[in-house]
């Protein structure tokens, strides 16, 4: 009896070609990311006279060089493949990357063996190691069974509310943030002693981090420019004037202060008191602004038996002293 199953050959794979095109990619960005991290680590040997780095320091320079690079489209391919998307690399970069790529050369060709020790064993466990020691050395102990840290920027009151400081780590507070752009070396003190004495007296640790202000740019005196008000109308979709803009017109010697009229919050022009006495309403009002366009005041309605007087504007105006 004949066998009518279909034979599948390796090179019928529709997988084939997009895995040996992430392998080339992938290698691409190992070599790159290696390369980018002796080009960063170069430079920094310019600070350190021994010029020796740790392993810690050399995958700093590797996840930077990683990050440099814009991942999202390989990542979104990788994942389609039931790959790892790079998504926590941070504690070996290139363990990481070496892993995925053995995958990879394994998928195209099952008969693949490598000679070398693979990511886990020579530094992927250890990298994650160093990751969770160097967390807890700079953040402490983690709170119960919790794997995250809480940290809190302290408020001044926290200076001298003990209190608050016992009540935030009873809740999981495992270290604390001190910005220094507020307050001074006094607060600061009385919070750290609160913080210390929290410490002893329920037999934890809360790190302090101590926010350090940066540079703040200095001016010198500034001069006053003229004072300057913008009458303002309100118009249409069209630009079409359909409300004028107002001011209040009172006389230079009254300060103004006994106006009734509440609601009118509108800015106040002191005049001269000649001009003053000669204002009422439907009076016409011409000056040039600040621009030196001429415009017009409409003297529209007495306010407060005669103490003031309403005037409007149909143009947009800037008015400024002495106009």
């Amino acid at each position: 009896m004949p066998d009518d199953s279909p034979t599948i050959k390796l090179n019928d794979d529709p997988y084939t070609d997009i895995l040996r095109q992430l392998l080339v990619d992938m290698s691409e960005r190992r070599e790159n990311v290696v390369n980018d991290g002796n080009v960063r680590l170069q430079k920094y040997k310019t600070y350190f006279r021994s010029g020796v780095f740790t392993r810690s320091a050399t995958n700093l320079t590797h996840y930077l060089a990683l990050r440099h690079f814009d991942l999202r489209h390989l990542q979104i391919r990788l994942a389609q493949m039931g790959l790892s998307s790079l998504g926590r690399a941070e504690s070996s970069v290139l363990s990481t990357l070496d892993s995925v790529i053995y995958l990879l050369r394994r998928a195209i060709d099952s008969r693949h063996i490598s000679t070398e020790k693979t990511p886990i064993e020579y530094f992927f466990n250890r990298g994650q190691q160093l990751l969770e020691q160097h967390t807890i050395e700079l953040f402490g102990q983690y709170y119960k069974d919790s794997k995250a840290h809480i940290m809190v920027t302290l408020a001044t009151d926290a200076a001298w509310d003990y209190e608050e400081i016992k009540s935030l780590m009873s809740k999981g507070m495992t270290c604390v943030r001190i910005n220094c752009a507020h307050d001074d070396s006094t607060i600061w003190l009385a919070m750290i002693r609160n913080v210390r004495r929290a410490e002893i007296e329920m037999g934890r640790t809360c790190k302090i981090m101590m926010d350090l202000a940066g540079h703040k740019i200095r001016t010198g005196p500034i001069e006053l420019g003229p004072a300057i008000h913008h009458i303002k109308t309100k118009k249409d979709v069209f630009g079409h004037v359909i409300m004028p803009g107002f001011i209040i017109l009172y006389p230079e010697e009254d300060t103004y202060s006994t106006l009734s009229n509440n609601d009118l919050d509108y800015f106040r022009v002191p005049v001269s008191n000649e001009l003053f006495k000669r204002l009422k309403p439907g009076v016409h009002l011409g000056f040039q602004d600040a621009r030196g366009k001429q415009r017009y005041l409409v003297i529209e309605k007495v306010l407060d038996e005669q103490q003031a007087y309403l005037a409007s504007c149909a143009q947009g105006s800037y008015l400024v002293s002495e106009c």
